[in-house]
């Protein structure tokens, strides 16, 4: 079993004591709305969460990822959009902290200081409409024109890019030597975010289509090296996404076994509580069984990134199997609830709309089990 340290646990009581006390009572009126909310954001943000990734040099702790990775957990027990927008939100500011001294120096009040501070966030511009998991399929292209990049081309299913406080989006773009990460800031000329797109889960995170028209950002905003841009989200970024997501499903799957378990012992049915019957703890034992061996799998991964290790195939198994054993959790919680589980009034209705994404962003269940049988040797000759 792997322990965690007196400073993990201290995070983990400290958000889940924010996230009981300040995100819980509001979290089925904002799905109700779909209203992201600002304020929540930036008090989640005071107790430093958006600073956990970053060095301390820009005023963050340089914490572990298993340290972020069970904040997330935690916040995700009550509203899963609200943690969504955060680990997402960080990305692109933590990302150019690694750019070259000139592209820091220009970032560094403008994006990153004010993403430590939750005052800001930022946009992940990856998906389009023709390409999803098949990254290399994007259409989306950046022409060197002088001292600027051209962007034209649409993004599809881009979270955070339609709020208030967004101040950038990172868009991963077709350029003549491979693919690049260009940085758009938010009301650049060409720059368009459609109206929110209707969800059936994580309602108040916000999810639009992006479209750039002859948009046009200085050759700085190019972060890294020409036709790297794909290598870095593939190769990189999205290891350390699968975690996060899959830290979100261990919570929301936690927090179905606790409800199902209380409902079970107080619902009466033939003169007993349902928990006495075979069935009923089945399902209980199922969503136990699975959250344990999915903390395992994500605390293993989370300490071979810190260390620097390759983890292609453990982050993939981690994001296959917690996602899936969530999606799982709250099918048990509805069931175990009866007809009351399917009614809005109950969080496990909301908890089953949510989940459902976690299986097909940042690569689809089906991708996942594809990388994990290209890393165990299925395709070499």
């Amino acid at each position: 079993m792997i322990s965690y340290t007196e400073e993990q646990e201290a995070i983990r009581r400290t958000v889940r004591d924010f996230t009981r006390k300040e995100i819980a009572p509001g979290a089925a009126e904002r799905d109700e709305t779909s209203q992201f909310d600002y304020d929540l954001y930036k008090r989640l943000c005071g107790l430093g969460l958006a600073g956990m990734v970053f060095p301390a040099e820009f005023g963050g702790t340089d914490t572990d990822t298993l340290s972020f990775c069970l904040a997330l957990e935690e916040i995700s027990r009550a509203d899963m959009s609200l943690a969504l927008t955060l680990w997402v939100g960080v990305q692109g500011a933590q990302s150019m902290t690694h750019a070259g001294e000139e592209q820091v120096a220009a970032w560094r009040n403008r994006y990153i200081l004010p993403t430590v501070a939750g005052e800001v966030l930022s946009a992940g511009a990856i998906t389009e409409p023709d390409a999803g998991s098949d990254t290399a399929a994007l259409r989306t292209r950046a022409v060197l024109e002088g001292n600027d990049w051209v962007l034209n081309g649409s993004k599809i299913f881009i979270s955070n890019a339609g709020l208030e406080n967004c101040a950038f989006a990172m868009v991963l773009c077709r350029t003549d030597e491979g693919f690049g990460i260009v940085i758009v800031p938010t009301g650049t000329p060409g720059y368009t975010i459609s109206p929110p797109l209707r969800k059936m889960g994580l309602r108040s995170s916000d999810t639009r289509e992006l479209s750039f028209d002859d948009c046009r950002v200085p050759a700085i905003n190019l972060l890294g090296g020409r036709g790297s841009g794909r290598q870095a989200i593939v190769a990189g970024g999205f290891y350390i996404t699968r975690l996060y997501l899959a830290s979100q499903a261990i919570g929301l799957a936690a927090e179905c076994l606790d409800v199902s378990l209380a409902h079970a012992k107080s619902r009466i049915a033939f003169k007993r509580p349902i928990a006495r019957f075979q069935y009923i703890q089945g399902m209980i034992v199922d969503m136990a069984l699975e959250i344990e061996a999915g903390r395992l799998l994500r605390d293993k991964a989370c300490m071979m990134h810190d260390a620097r290790q390759y983890y292609a195939k453990e982050a993939a198994m981690t994001k296959l199997f917690c996602t899936e054993a969530a999606k799982r959790a709250a099918d048990h919680a509805v069931q175990i609830f009866g007809g009351l589980g399917y009614m809005e009034e109950t969080p496990v209705s909301r908890y089953y709309r949510d989940i459902r994404a976690a299986t097909i962003a940042e690569g689809t269940s089906e991708v996942q089990k594809y990388i994990i049988a290209r890393e165990l040797g299925c395709f070499s000759d």
